[in-house]
């Protein structure tokens, strides 16, 4: 028995031949053991061989769809369905400035120099002008891939250049963004691994979960679409997760929750962007979008018991129907839901007729409601009279 690197037990040949032993013992007697010729020997040791490959394709699927043993192109498939992908190797460029002849064409890769210290070596990516004195400043990208320092106070030693070039060295405004280096699978599992650890929120349900107190703690005031690797929703592309949430708060603090919660490689759809700072003082757009009322007029007609009238009613039914009027993100609204709150009203006998309407509908018994949006109702929407 041996123990691989995902902690499964994996069975070696005498496992299976001992295996194959007993089974053929019940056949041939309890003296019959295996040898190394024979037909059913043979058989049993061929079997053990294919039951051994079988195991290995087995563990080989069950190593790599376990995020924390994946490798390769199966670390990032699995991944890739939390919004992380890989960082690979990019190359290092830098601006420094070039001196020469007057008004000299420095041609794309006529200049190579390379940094004293560690050979790395650097070379023109741009065509350069030198301006009447002579100077201007270009573009180098280094020749090997990652995450290259080249220090303002190196000694640059020109490899190749134009006859009239004299020098390549650093000034004031020349910048240096350095490559990333290939992000191997330890390293990009360590990443998987504090990316679920401190920012869990990843997924619709852990984002929820951080966006609720904001929402009043109701899960029905958040509503979250998000494409992973498949085009579920249209409207959003690949990786892009749309929060839609029915919120007091402003729009700054709904941001700043969301970005604290955010993982790398996942994108935001919304119709509200604010525009935050991360760690690293690089401004980040974080989208949402906040749910927008739909006001709802109620048209309810009622037969009063004797002795009452309908202006001693209309303040009570409104009430009823404001009081109770608490849809969620994209709920469906249903008139017959309130019948029995206005039918509790003292004074109301029964209902006779009750329908409701949206902007630009013609009154119905129900209301079907956009996700991005929720009912509302003002005394001023509710209509009562009493049945004649």
């Amino acid at each position: 028995m041996i123990i691989n690197s995902t902690g499964i037990k994996k069975s070696d040949l005498t496992d299976y031949l001992g295996f194959w032993t007993e089974k053929l013992r019940e056949q041939f007697g309890n003296d019959f053991v295996i040898k190394k010729e024979g037909v059913v020997d043979n058989i049993a040791t061929a079997g053990s061989l294919t039951c051994m490959a079988l195991e290995d394709v087995m563990l080989y699927l069950a190593k790599n769809m376990n995020p924390y043993t994946a490798e390769g192109e199966w670390q990032d498939a699995l991944y890739s369905l939390v919004g992380l992908t890989r960082r690979f190797a990019s190359y290092t460029t830098i601006t420094r400035t070039i001196s020469g002849l007057e008004n000299q064409v420095c041609e794309v890769g006529s200049i190579r120099f390379k940094n004293s210290a560690t050979d790395d070596i650097f070379e023109l990516n741009t065509e350069v002008t030198l301006d009447a004195n002579g100077v201007g400043v270009g573009s180098f990208t280094a020749i090997e891939l990652g995450a290259i320092e080249l220090e303002s106070t190196a000694t640059l030693e020109i490899v190749d250049a134009p006859e009239g070039v004299e020098a390549v060295y650093y000034s004031s405004g020349n910048i240096t963004t350095v490559g990333d280096d290939f992000e191997d699978d330890s390293e990009f599992r360590l990443r998987w691994i504090a990316t679920n650890s401190v920012k869990s929120s990843n997924t619709e349900g852990g984002m929820r979960k951080v966006l609720l107190p904001l929402c009043d703690n109701e899960p029905k005031n958040i509503i979250i679409r998000q494409n992973r690797s498949t085009r579920d929703y249209l409207d959003l592309d690949l990786h892009t997760m749309n929060i839609v949430l029915k919120s007091a708060e402003s729009n700054e603090t709904i941001a700043e929750t969301i970005l604290e919660n955010l993982v790398d490689g996942l994108g935001l759809d919304g119709t509200t962007t604010v525009t935050l700072q991360d760690s690293e003082n690089n401004d980040i757009d974080i989208s949402f979008t906040k749910g927008e009322d739909l006001p709802i007029k109620f048209y309810i007609e009622v037969v009063l018991l004797n002795g009452t009238t309908i202006t001693n009613v209309t303040k009570n039914i409104k009430d009823a129907i404001i009081n109770h009027l608490d849809y969620g993100l994209g709920e469906r609204i249903i008139a017959n839901d309130f019948y029995q709150y206005i039918n509790a009203v003292d004074g109301v006998d029964y209902v006779t007729s009750l329908e409701i309407k949206a902007p630009g509908e013609e009154p119905s018994q129900t209301i079907t409601v956009d996700f991005d949006k929720y009912a509302e109702i003002s005394a001023d929407n509710i209509y009562v009279t009493e049945a004649e």
